[in-house]
């Protein structure tokens, strides 16, 4: 098996995980409040980081040089988490991911501000249609689900703003430093808001937290390991499986079927999205 085939196979796993653990993070939502979910959830995660530092070397070979932009990269974290849990109650797991998608698309606007990147007039025509789709999924109507579809969005921004932190931080951070450090903010985040509401968890609460936490850390292992194996401009488009996953899981799960605007949105989305990512790849050829 050649390593772009191992690390297509790795983003795919892994966008099946991390979907996975977004729907029990919805249905968790149901009886736990979004601070409690992220304590417990960050917990958990702990134990798949402490396997992937043992893997390399254990923490002498950690490296944190920046713990400004360590802080700030956790500080997006934990903003763009407790959006996402708070929206993610309220709307469909496909729509809710299919929003999140559009993180390359603010990533590619806010670039030559942040990253002083110089972006060409046909990135900025695939940003302009990209939005189109993002508000033809959040359809501004007036209609009462409005909110969670902003709050959505919100999330998104402050994603792209995290990983705008984490191209920064990797001119001198490792994998695990990052994730150490985020996962700690993103913990004492969730901690610190739970104390405005807190439900004693029983066994299959914390089962199910504990399954979360698991899950999303070894999720993010094999979306480490693929881009480790394969060459991002190889293996990256193929993230977007992880809106086929969301679709399957929020069907099955909660009887979620995605209406026309969000799959045409979504594809306006995806394609802006792939069509960035092809002449980012481009331009740095």
């Amino acid at each position: 098996m050649s390593n772009s085939l191992k690390g297509i196979l790795c983003l795919i796993t892994a966008g099946a995980i991390l979907a996975f653990t977004d729907g029990l993070s919805k249905y968790l939502t149901g009886d736990y409040p979004p601070g409690q979910i992220l304590f417990f959830r960050s917990v958990f995660v702990f134990v798949p980081i402490a396997i992937m530092v043992w893997h390399r070397g254990g923490m002498r070979n950690v490296r944190i040089i920046d713990r400004r932009g360590q802080l700030m990269r956790g500080l997006f974290a934990v903003v763009t988490s407790y959006l996402f849990m708070i929206a993610i109650k309220h709307m469909p797991l496909a729509d809710m991911t299919a929003i999140m998608f559009a993180t390359p698309i603010i990533m590619t606007a806010l670039a030559p501000y942040f990253l002083g990147e110089q972006v060409g007039w046909r990135r900025w025509l695939a940003v302009i249609v990209g939005f189109s789709g993002i508000l033809l999924m959040i359809r501004p109507s007036g209609d009462a689900l409005l909110w969670p579809a902003l709050l959505a969005l919100a999330a998104t921004f402050f994603n792209s703003f995290r990983d705008i932190a984490t191209r920064h931080l990797s001119k001198t951070e490792d994998a695990n430093g990052i994730m150490i450090c985020t996962t700690a903010c993103v913990m004492l985040g969730g901690l610190c808001s739970s104390l405005l509401g807190w439900r004693m968890p029983d066994l299959q609460g914390l089962a199910l937290f504990a399954l979360t936490g698991f899950l999303q850390g070894f999720g993010q292992y094999f979306l480490v390991a693929a881009f480790l194996f394969g060459e991002a401009v190889v293996v990256a488009p193929f993230r977007y499986f992880t809106l086929i996953w969301a679709t399957i899981y929020g069907y099955l799960m909660f009887g979620d079927i995605p209406g026309i605007d969000t799959l045409t949105g979504a594809a306006i989305v995806v394609g802006s999205g792939l069509f960035i990512f092809y002449r980012e790849a481009r331009r740095r050829s």
